[in-house]
């Protein structure tokens, strides 16, 4: 898609060439992988445009990582002395700036693998795990604060298998561990840690293959040489999607020419990720943006009308608010005296940078172009606003947040093109002198039961005092403007709300 954003001068945005920035550098992958699948790993990363090396001491990788662009760690033939080599080449990888991916194979099966990967984790090196969900959600288990762990599994041996809420336990594992997290199965799921997306796996016959698995796990680790030009477009979480979708397209049309025989398959699998080409990633709408509740928490929405026009003091707001705990934060700059054009770009750009940094999901209210410019991570819009398929298709794979006041409003919206909900005005409010008359909590409740699944928020005079009945009633979060814009101290009114969320789960 080819867009022409005002914000940018005119200029129109140039194609996505993901696959071909990647065959350009041919980038040097280390893989420290396991003894059944070396070979497999080596022609898959031949195919895709990487040069494999497979590195089996420390003194031979003091003299490869120099010329790395990623290493892989693959644990899935273990023995006490690879878990020392993954640690020394960790620790060279850390001096020479490499990226490193885990494969944490098999860690949902046994103790031993699984304190392995924790150790591994816990240098805080890791650049990206990658897993079957059940891999994914033993990690998780063990990490968690709450130390709830489900010692129950799905699957069998280094075998995976579906699991429940994956999308979010890739989110909070992200966050937990800082750093991107796939979780794999029939469905797989990215998050970096602010956006979350899902992707279809490829064909089933892609289990029945020794080696597809850990080959991901080496393309991926590719991938990263490929992300920097993409970087102003494209979230790390986005990015990773592109690359899961790339995988799944090549293993599907792959069974297209081979059937479904395991033997054949391998051989037309590795020839389509030869062949295949941006043009064709590009054309099949692979990956869906999910919303989970934990993004939604506290919605924290604000504009420079709502500080007294001051820029600086909206900037010190919305810091102290990701710093107290907020899950989202809304740009919504509407009134008489509140920027436009190149200011409100400026602006935007630094309320952006605020919520990267503390992985705080950033939304641009009312603006596509806005958000589109500044690669905001979604756009919310009113029902008087842009068609929610119109706004689809300009902002991609993007968080599109769509206003419903009524159950007449919402078999009225096309909430298919849509991925979370603001419900309201709950109470009387003063931050929106348009807002219609208050519907109350209950209103959530009466939009569930006609079908709204979507992930929703509470809004529309929203205090600490009168926030618990909208959780209650079944909403995922409370967005709330004057709450924190106003309050003597936005990061303690954050943490406040927070503990709110927190204790009415």
């Amino acid at each position: 898609m080819t867009y022409e954003n005002p914000y940018m001068n005119g200029q129109i945005w140039p194609e996505l060439n993901i696959l071909e920035i990647l065959r350009q550098r041919n980038p040097l992958v280390i893989c420290i992988t396991n003894d059944v699948v070396r070979t497999f790993t080596a022609n898959g990363l031949l195919a895709i445009g990487a040069s494999p090396v497979m590195s089996e001491c420390s003194e031979d990788l003091k003299d490869l990582i120099v010329h790395a662009s990623a290493l892989l760690i693959n644990i899935g033939t273990l023995t006490p002395d690879k878990v020392s080599y993954y640690k020394d080449a960790i620790a060279l990888a850390k001096k020479h700036e490499v990226p490193i991916v885990l494969d944490p194979v098999g860690c949902h099966a046994g103790a031993y693998r699984l304190s392995v990967v924790l150790d591994l984790i816990k240098t805080g090196e890791i650049s990206l795990v990658r897993g079957n969900q059940s891999e994914i959600k033993a990690i998780y288990d063990a990490l968690s604060p709450n130390n709830q762990a489900d010692t129950s599994t799905t699957g069998k041996g280094v075998d995976g298998g579906q699991i429940e809420d994956s999308a979010v336990i890739a989110y909070r594992l992200a966050r937990l561990i800082n750093c991107p997290v796939v979780a794999t199965g029939e469905e797989d799921y990215v998050s970096d840690g602010t956006r979350v997306f899902t992707v279809p796996h490829g064909h089933p016959i892609m289990t029945a293959v020794t080696g597809t698995g850990c080959l991901l796990g080496a393309v991926l680790a590719a991938f990263f040489s490929a992300y920097y030009p993409c970087k102003n477009r494209l979230s790390m979480g986005e990015f990773l999607a592109y690359a899961l979708a790339y995988y799944g397209l090549a293993g599907e049309s792959a069974v297209q020419v081979s059937g479904v025989k395991p033997g054949s398959f391998s051989v037309a699998f590795m020839d389509r990720l030869y062949t295949l080409d941006d043009a064709v990633l590009m054309s099949e709408n692979r990956i869906r943006p999910v919303v989970v509740p934990d993004q939604l928490e506290v919605y924290f929405i604000s504009g420079t009308q709502d500080v007294e026009l001051n820029e600086n003091r909206l900037l010190s707001i919305v810091e102290d608010a990701c710093r107290g705990g907020v899950t989202c934060f809304q740009f919504r700059e509407k009134g008489a005296g509140t920027l436009v054009g190149q200011q409100k770009l400026e602006l935007a750009q630094q309320l952006k940078q605020i919520c990267a940094k503390y992985n705080v999901l950033y939304i641009i209210n009312d603006d596509v172009d806005l958000a589109v410019a500044v690669n905001a991570d979604g756009v919310h819009v009113g029902q008087e606003d842009m068609s929610l398929e119109a706004v689809r298709n300009l902002v991609g794979h993007k968080v599109v947040g769509i206003s419903i006041h009524s159950v007449d409003e919402l078999h009225k919206t096309d909430v298919i093109y849509a991925d979370c909900v603001g419900v309201g005005p709950m109470y009387a409010t003063s931050s929106k002198p348009d807002a219609q008359v208050p519907c109350g909590p209950n209103r959530i409740t009466e939009l569930q039961a006609e079908g709204l699944t979507l992930p929703c928020v509470g809004i529309g005079g929203i205090t600490l005092d009168n926030a618990k009945p909208i959780l209650q009633a079944g909403a995922s979060g409370v967005a709330v403007i004057s709450a924190i814009a106003h309050a003597d101290s936005p990061y303690e009114a954050a943490q406040q709300f927070k503990h709110l969320v927190d204790s009415t789960k």
